[in-house]
């Protein structure tokens, strides 16, 4: 193996384990319940710590551009280890203002770092002909990681209280991040193309760039709406709580086994036309599970519809470096990005709110296909790269 292909295997290998790590943060609704126990907060604040979170995840990505610019690779992880164990400290308080800056502040800005600053790290180590497989394979680990962390959680939290599981957990995060922050340091890969005043950003065509935004945001929207109300759902379709429970873990499994097998196709035959392809399918997915009944025939659905969205999100990112080279696809897709978070935020709130007005969720499942059809157009009609940036 040459000095160039141990460079490649350890960075990709080391950006793995920390977005693995880093996807714990959307294993929150396994520490929910306990949170609201000890905080004495109803849903909604709880939630908040989610939203937090979310808008934290969204940020790091969009400005990670800068710090990957400023720091080594080794210096941005050892930051992305250390931040969510000082959450701990705060989360210890039992606050609900101390999940708030433990948990949503300051861990989720440590999963955006390190889930964007991988995707970043690995565009600039990997050829354009296995760009695809390797970044669908850093976003699959970051949905396993969810999967993974929503099954260790109440493992924990049999056995000791809040703050003991949630520490004891993000030690396991804080040990494994470690290491990977250690083979990016033996790798000594180099993600600083220019310094800062050498490196000027592409300016984006306003039109073009729309198109790519929210193509991005309509197409999540389904995904998100539907992970994030996967137990209500199921229950109003006639399941109990234990099938709403094995669907969560389905959907994880086949959004994260999806970044795999779409990161291949998308090498194969571009990313456009699997991107079509699977909005489509969302479309067909998300009216059939409104108009059908049948909780088998609901729960098939929900786990083709997070599968989807685990394939659309494992793709996106290849398209966005594709269209903006590799030295600027970090800024770019740091601000594409913004439509998954904006996704985040809404996609559960409207779908909440839509439910609480009818008592059904037919007509969010109904909007969600609409924009995933509209995302498919916008798609379609995506602009080469001339005409995104200028």
């Amino acid at each position: 193996m040459s000095r160039s292909q141990f460079q490649t295997t350890l960075t990709i290998s080391g950006c793995l384990l920390i977005t693995f790590c880093m996807g714990s943060i959307h294993a929150f609704s396994a520490l929910i319940e306990q949170i609201e126990l000890q905080t004495g907060v109803e849903r909604m604040a709880s939630s908040l710590v989610y939203s937090t979170a979310l808008i934290s995840v969204t940020l790091a990505v969009f400005f990670g551009h800068i710090l990957y610019r400023r720091f080594g690779a080794s210096t941005l992880m050892l930051v992305a280890t250390i931040l969510p164990l000082l959450g701990i400290l705060l989360t210890n308080s039992g606050t609900w203002l101390g999940w708030i800056l433990g948990y949503g502040l300051l861990f989720g800005f440590a999963s955006g770092l390190g889930y964007g600053f991988s995707l970043h790290a690995c565009t600039m180590v990997t050829s354009k002909e296995k760009r695809g497989f390797v970044l669908g394979a850093i976003t699959g680990s970051y949905a396993l990681g969810a999967l993974v962390f929503s099954i260790l959680y109440p493992i924990l939290l049999t056995n000791f209280n809040l703050n003991t599981a949630y520490s004891v957990g993000t030690g396991i995060i804080g040990i494994i991040v470690g290491i990977g922050a250690l083979m990016l340091l033996i790798s000594k890969i180099v993600t600083r193309t220019a310094k800062p005043n050498q490196l000027q950003n592409p300016k984006p065509k306003q039109l073009g760039f729309a198109r790519l935004w929210f193509g991005y945001c309509f197409g999540v929207f389904a995904g998100l709406m539907a992970i994030g109300h996967a137990v209500p759902i199921i229950k109003t379709m006639g399941g109990d709580a234990q099938l709403a429970s094995s669907g969560i873990v389905l959907m994880s499994l086949g959004s994260g086994i999806a970044g795999l097998v779409a990161g291949y196709i998308a090498d194969q035959f571009g990313c456009r036309k699997p991107l079509i392809t699977l909005t489509i399918a969302s479309a067909i997915g998300l009216v059939l599970l409104a108009a059908l009944g049948g909780v088998q025939l609901a729960l098939i659905l929900m786990i083709c519809i997070a599968t989807i969205y685990g394939a659309f999100i494992a793709i996106y990112p290849t398209l966005v470096a594709n269209l903006f080279g590799k030295e600027h696809s970090a800024w770019a897709y740091g601000k594409v990005f913004t439509a998954w978070g904006f996704a985040g935020l809404s996609a559960p709130s409207l779908a909440g709110w839509l439910y609480e007005q009818s008592g059904s969720y037919d007509t969010p499942l109904l909007i969600a296909a609409i924009l995933a059809t509209i995302s498919a157009i916008v798609i379609l009609r995506l602009p080469d790269k001339k005409q995104v940036i200028s």
